[in-house]
């Protein structure tokens, strides 16, 4: 009875032992410490094969950045209970994560038919992503098609009414309630549409294009002479080799205002993107173009009583480079938050002899987008300007023009399904002016609605 008693004990003593690292490791990937899960798995190799260990193992493998190790501990684990839903998600995620994409796609279209609201759009995210890696070998198109209304605060970018106009060396002079460049807010209605198509043409060759167009147009009919259309083009070639993607992009862009070509951007860009690993991602971008300014007709006053006169904005045209680098770090906790941090450079010099129009421009950007639930994603960025302009202003001022530019932005996006879409938009900014026409402070909202042809 008494050895009986002991191997009883014993046996019991051993089954603890031997499920304990299991429950260590679920309880460290609850606390969202993934690579101390991932590594105390790492240290009883004699779990292996148990299916409790394979589980919580296969996961915390794959947030701690060894995929290998955890698909190859979900699918023993997937071989005896494929019921089990959950372990079949995260197999499929880890083919993802492995570039396995006919086998990720394999895995989460068989669990799509029965899937929840929340499963599915995620699984729903994850086919997308393997789409567009699809354009690597073959042809893919996307189309979109996009819809708004909004409202901002300060549309034209002007000053308060009333407030004195400071340039240095001259009068400061009041601003009349009635003049074009006062503040002005409104209503407006945003319709956009796109399509983009890829084409291999060799293994990690390919090439692209895209045609866009985009309108905004103000409620009140005094707000008209504001009201803009965008649309351009652009096509190119991508490199894709191991770990780095290679591009090269030329661009046309149009922008009308008040029916009146006010710019035309002609953009020759080069960029690089290396993926690190599956949690940073570099990239460097650079680019040289022309900006081609239209004399507009413009009005001196909001009521557009007095005669129209012509803009001087052909002065503006110019040459321009610009230079650029990021970094974006996918952090392994809850939420799935993406942190991206940009810094740039670009040099515009004016061709019409105007140095007060050539200008440096420094800019700085971080944004990090998270998902707090499924189907919601929220993007929350803030960037920095400065720019520098190298003559005198209006060659009449005893200065330069230096502008320092904050602005805050934040987007809300609902998936509703595949592909329905729904977001709202929050911008502020706030710019200072050592020249009292273009200090401002502006606020925009916005909510649109987005379908997808995929």
């Amino acid at each position: 009875m008494l050895l009986r008693l002991a191997t009883l004990l014993l046996t019991l003593l051993c089954l603890d032992a031997f499920a304990s690292p299991a429950d260590d490791i679920k309880l460290l990937i609850e606390q969202g410490k993934m690579n101390e899960a991932y590594e105390l798995g790492r240290s009883h190799p004699e779990g292996l094969g148990d299916p409790a260990f394979d589980f919580f193992f296969g996961i915390a493998a794959l947030e701690a950045g060894s995929p290998g190790e955890g698909v190859l501990a979900l699918e023993r684990y997937v071989l005896r209970y494929p019921e089990n839903r959950n372990a079949r998600f995260n197999l499929a995620r880890g083919y993802f994560i492995l570039g396995e994409d006919q086998r990720a796609r394999d895995e989460f279209e068989s669990l799509r038919p029965n899937a929840d609201a929340d499963e599915a759009s995620s699984i729903d995210r994850f086919l997308d992503a393997i789409r567009a890696r699809q354009s690597r070998y073959e042809q893919t198109a996307l189309a979109w098609i996009e819809g708004g209304i909004g409202y901002d605060n300060n549309l034209n970018a002007g000053v308060s009414s009333g407030s004195l106009v400071n340039i240095p060396g001259l009068i400061a002079a009041p601003q009349s309630p009635d003049s074009a460049s006062v503040k002005t807010g409104d209503s407006f209605a945003t319709l956009s549409a796109g399509v983009q198509v890829t084409r291999p043409i060799d293994p990690g060759m390919a090439l692209f294009g895209s045609l866009s167009l985009d309108s905004r147009t103000y409620d009140r009919s005094r707000d008209n002479v504001f009201n803009q259309i965008n649309y351009g083009a652009s096509g190119g070639l991508n490199y894709l080799t191991g770990k780095d993607l290679l591009r090269g992009t030329f661009s046309l862009g149009q922008q009308v205002i008040d029916q009146q070509n006010y710019v035309l951007v002609e953009a020759l860009a080069a960029g690089w993107v290396h993926q690190e690993n599956q949690f940073d991602r570099f990239s460097l971008d650079a680019s040289l173009g022309r900006q081609n300014f239209d004399n507009i007709r413009i009005f001196g006053t909001i009521d557009k009583l007095g005669p129209a006169v012509e803009s001087g904005s052909n002065l503006d045209t110019n040459n321009f480079g610009t230079l650029s680098g990021s970094w974006t770090h996918v952090l392994t906790m809850p939420w799935d938050p993406a942190a991206t941090l940009t810094a740039g450079y670009t040099r515009e010099n004016d061709l019409e002899m105007r140095p007060d129009y050539s200008r440096d421009v420094y800019t700085l950007r971080g944004q990090v987008s998270f998902t707090p639930v499924a189907r919601w994603v929220i993007l929350l960025g803030s960037t920095y300007f400065y720019d520098h302009y190298l003559g005198r202003f209006a060659q009449i001022s005893t200065a330069e023009r230096y502008d320092n530019n904050v602005g805050v932005d934040a987007t809300a996006t609902y998936l509703f399904s595949r592909n329905w879409s729904g977001r709202v938009e929050l911008n502020w900014n706030e710019e200072t002016s050592n020249i009292g026409l273009f200090g401002y402070h502006r606020t925009a909202l916005a909510a649109k609605l987005r379908y997808e042809f995929k």
